[in-house]
């Protein structure tokens, strides 16, 4: 399985993020979910936006990214884009903001 690679766990994630300023939160969610709730620090870029691909190509490849969405679907399809890309250091937020809840990580 291809994916295996690019699956972190939220606790990992969480772990990593307190520890790296090369990190980068990036949540692919619309704004509506984004304003219900998020995690701290994340950075907001609309999976269904017109302008998507341009906002990801835009970023730092040199630096770290964990990507999430509500369950992990939008943000594994994100991370393929990007390791396409040479964002080598990408990684999709297992299970999405959901598992993240259900471990009781910190949200905003």
């Amino acid at each position: 399985n291809q994916n295996k690679n690019l699956n972190i766990q939220p606790d990992k994630v969480y772990d990593l993020l307190s520890n790296s300023k090369n990190t980068i939160l990036l949540d692919v969610r619309t704004k509506e979910e984004v304003i219900e709730k998020k995690i701290n620090n994340s950075i907001n870029i609309d999976f269904y936006s017109d302008d998507f691909k341009d906002s990801i190509l835009s970023l730092e490849k040199s630096k770290t990214y964990f990507v999430y969405c509500r369950s992990g679907r939008r943000s594994l399809n994100t991370v393929e884009f990007m390791r396409e890309y040479g964002f080598k250091e990408s990684y999709n937020v297992d299970g999405g903001i959901i598992k993240w809840n259900d471990l009781s990580l910190p949200l905003k």
